[in-house]
């Protein structure tokens, strides 16, 4: 029992620590909030030379949910080409101007930021 809640322990505090680098004034850092109905499965980004990155994500990002993210350092630009993978198949694909974003939100409908 001691070691479920240790684990459990450990991984709440991982699940918050990187929530509060992610608004400390970090120019590549962002938040990922999932105000759909479904799972956010899947995040991409276009790299510079045009080709899309892995996955952002290891886990999906529920409904109601929020994930840090950042960009790696040294990669300044603000404009972006992101996809947003859902479980149910639909998707979000367009450019997305990170610079002073503190919140990338997914809706049903629409990507946009805060």
């Amino acid at each position: 029992m001691k070691s479920l809640i240790a684990a459990v322990s450990a991984a709440m505090l991982l699940a918050i620590a990187p929530a509060a680098h992610a608004g400390d004034d970090d120019d590549n850092a962002f938040v990922l909030v999932n105000k759909s109905t479904v799972d956010a499965i899947q995040f991409y980004t276009k790299r510079k030379d045009g080709s899309w990155s892995n996955d952002w994500l290891k886990l999906p990002v529920k409904p109601g949910a929020t994930r840090p993210l950042k960009f790696f350092a040294g990669d300044e630009r603000c404009e972006v080409q992101t996809r947003v993978v859902f479980a149910d198949a639909s998707e979000f694909n367009s450019p997305v101007d990170y610079c002073g974003v503190t919140n990338l939100i997914v809706t049903d409908d629409k990507m946009f930021t805060q």
